[in-house]
């Protein structure tokens, strides 16, 4: 079907640019955001209306309702699409526009129902291919209102207007795409959204078709379209980062290992705004880049006015694939080095923490007597901060519920807070009562005792709930009557094992025992849990339990005898020479003297192996992306044989048309790497800012550790940076070799 109405200029199509189909979209805010304000206030409506209605699954949470809300905003909004459409149109053609044209477009709501239904799962396909697959068919829609044509037809007739303008709508599409991110993170942004989005796409379907009474816009039109938008767009995304930031400075801490949708949905959406807002600065500033380029000498100017020119719709995509591989690759490279980096120093601060610098001990791991005077050689070297006697030993802990297995570290409490972090790292009890053991008997009622999987504290409470006040005095004090027990200091993921509290007794059990009448008898001690620890590695928090040195060494019948020497030095990076001094202060061949790195020697290989793996594995992706230069400037010399053969022709050198395609491959690849590694770098300062939550039930950390280190991401601009210039020699080469009269040939 046709509709009434001809044009003069139907079928033939017209040039149109990006900047154009912005400046237009802009216009067409205002007029038809009062209509788009309809369908966004029913979808907000019907949408929460649809989470309260569908249940919430068990295994699932809130997937559901999501899902549901999603399912009914896309009915609502293709409901009134048509409608929408139609007033885009009359915004493009510059004909008036009346709210009634929302109403009279309801009746194409059933096409644009099932082409939705095609479009929008082939759009989540091609993402990664940067929307190749699904830009043909992005004027389908404008094609079933202003035709009024079936599905099929107006897909057809989308693929065959599309294939001379697709650089330009490629290009129009990266520019409209960082408004996903208001549709995303500010509510009630669809009003303003779409008219922009699809005024825009009016327009180039008017071009394509012919459609159209419009008359040329002026020359510069474009230009100043897109920078106007491109402020605009700054200052939405920058206003609505710090409308965030304030908000996500206001939110409750979530403790222990709860998981807040809102809290995580919240500081996702500062950080994706924040970076949004870095990329569009960034393209405010590559005109004046470009500008400055094009004023510095002729292989630059020449090169710059390329990469900004009007290519043809291929070359258009295949440049833009180029600086788009680039800078993924590159951003994601920074990425990976940060997080890989912030894993590397998280482990390292907690090793510190829970291990001495420097450790003294005997090469067969048995316990050494005469630690005293050892002990006072080595607190006296120079750069050694503070050092501890220690007791170890591998036992059995058991409760009234559960067993596991832990190393024992018997310990001098007034010395052991000056080498590791145990005393900071205490979140229920106190280091007194491991002192003072006795003080467990009669805790007070409001003592926390233990800490709860959503952080809530549990408190000890009244002893003997319920026990009448008529009974017996001797025989209350019986009942409440707690035998004396040496106290013993645990980690929070021990306690959960054996599920035992602050007060609570726990059994160690040794095999190496005693000799009684039927063998090897093990040794057993009964013990009350002081304090519960927190250190944030699961092996410390699972395995390790502190108690008195002189406890140890009773109940390991090692008296007078010490297992090792811990030492904390003033410069964990430098313990090399002060390893050397303490070995040489000690003087006694029997011990032995390690620092930090060369006990964990084969954990941080492994992570330095990793890293440097990984880096190279994603240089290679940078590589892949190169070829995506190569490709274009092939295709460039292909296409401007004839500009070169005359720029030959009126005097240029081969040097200077070499450098001039270098120079163009050079500014891709910058513009890409740029992008990629200001991209990744706003990332991860937005991870390290608001930090991204995880279960610490299921890793050792609560919170992704990032590492923001300025020489990792220069060394990955110029990794990208070398790999992009060796990619232009051989495009360049070729250009250079073109004969004049080969280009002109065939003119």
């Amino acid at each position: 079907m046709t509709t009434a109405r001809t044009y003069e200029t139907e079928g033939l199509e017209q040039p149109w640019t990006s900047g154009e189909a912005l400046g237009v979209g802009l216009g067409g805010v205002r007029p038809i955001a009062l209509a788009a304000l309809v369908p966004t206030l029913l979808i907000a409506g019907f949408g929460a209306l649809a989470t309260f209605l569908v249940p919430r699954s068990p295994a699932l949470g809130p997937v559901l309702p999501v899902v549901a809300a999603a399912a009914v905003g896309e009915v609502v909004f293709t409901l009134f699409w048509g409608g929408l459409i139609t007033m885009n149109l009359a915004v493009a053609r510059k004909e008036p526009v009346s709210f009634a044209m929302l109403l009279r477009g309801m009746r194409f709501a059933p096409r644009l129902l099932l082409f939705r239904a095609f479009y929008v799962p082939l759009f989540i396909v091609s993402t990664p291919l940067l929307f190749v697959l699904a830009l043909p068919f992005s004027m389908t829609p404008f094609f079933i209102v202003d035709q009024k044509m079936g599905l099929f037809e107006a897909l057809r007739r989308s693929w065959k207007s599309t294939r001379r303008s697709l650089g330009a709508l490629t290009l129009y599409h990266l520019t409209i795409s960082p408004l996903g991110l208001l549709l995303l993170a500010v509510p009630f942004s669809m009003f303003a959204v779409v008219p922009l989005r699809d005024t825009g796409l009016a327009y180039a379907y008017v071009r394509a078709t012919g459609r159209n009474e419009l008359e040329w816009n002026l020359p510069g039109f474009a230009r100043r379209s897109a920078r106007v938008y491109l402020r605009a767009l700054f200052v939405v995304l920058a206003g609505s980062f710090v409308a965030v930031v304030v908000w996500v400075q206001k939110l409750p801490p979530v403790r222990g290992s709860l998981w807040s949708l809102k809290d995580t949905l919240i500081r996702a959406s500062a950080i994706v705004l924040g970076v949004g807002a870095s990329v569009v600065l960034l393209a405010l500033l590559l005109p004046w880049f470009l500008d400055w380029l094009e004023g510095r000498s002729f292989s630059s100017y020449v090169g710059a006015r390329h990469v900004r020119s009007e290519k043809s719709g291929f070359l258009t995509v295949i440049s833009i694939l180029s600086i788009c591989g680039v800078a993924i690759s590159s951003g994601a490279l920074s990425s990976v080095v940060s997080v890989m980096g912030g894993f590397s120093h998280d482990l390292k601060r907690k090793i510190l923490g829970n291990n001495a610098h420097i450790v003294v001990d005997t090469t067969a791991a048995t316990p050494f007597d005469g630690y005293e005077e050892t002990l006072a050689r080595v607190r006296k070297v120079p750069n050694v901060v503070a050092a501890t006697p220690v007791v170890h030993g591998e036992v059995m802990a058991s409760s009234a519920s559960n067993l596991a297995g832990v190393v024992v570290n018997g310990i001098e409490p007034r010395s052991i807070g000056q080498v590791i972090e145990l005393t900071t790292n205490i979140e229920v009890g106190k280091l007194d009562y491991l002192e003072h053991p006795e003080k467990l008997l009669d805790l007070p009622a409001d003592e926390v005792i233990g800490v709860g999987p959503g952080g809530e504290h549990y408190k000890k409470g009244a002893d003997m709930l319920g026990l009448p006040e008529s009974i017996d005095p001797d025989l209350r004090t019986k009942l409440l009557a707690k035998p004396e027990r040496p106290g013993i200091i645990i980690g929070r993921e021990l306690a959960k094992t054996l599920h035992v509290y602050v007060g609570d007794e726990v059994t160690l059990v040794s095999p190496l025992g005693d000799l009684g009448p039927m063998g090897l008898m093990p040794r057993t001690k009964k013990f009350r849990v002081a304090a519960v620890f927190y250190s944030g590695m699961y092996e410390y928090d699972a395995t390790y339990v502190y108690t008195m040195m002189d406890v140890a060494q009773t109940y390991f019948a090692t008296q007078g005898k010490i297992s090792a020497i811990d030492i904390k030095v003033a410069d964990a990076d430098n313990t090399d020479k002060v390893t050397a001094d303490v070995a040489a202060a000690i003087a006694r061949p029997e011990l032995r003297v390690r620092d930090w790195r060369e006990i964990n020697k084969n954990l941080f290989s492994a992570l330095k192996l990793e890293r440097f793996a990984t880096f190279i594995i994603l240089s290679i992706a940078i590589m892949v992306a190169s070829f995506c230069i190569v490709c274009t400037l092939l295709l460039m010399v292909t296409e401007k044989g004839k500009e070169i053969a005359i720029l030959k022709a009126i005097g240029a050198s081969d040097g200077a048309i070499l450098r001039t395609f270098m120079t163009e491959g050079i500014i891709i690849g910058g513009i890409g790497t740029v992008f990629g590694v200001a991209t990744g770098l706003a990332l991860c300062m937005g991870l390290a800012w608001f930090g991204l939550r995880l279960d610490p039930d299921v890793y050792y950390i609560d919170r992704l550790p990032i590492s923001v280190n300025g020489w990792d991401f220069l060394s990955v601009a110029a990794a990208a940076m070398t790999i992009c210039t060796l990619s232009t020699i051989y495009p360049a080469y070729a250009a250079s070799k073109l004969r004049p009269v080969d280009g002109l040939r065939y003119e």
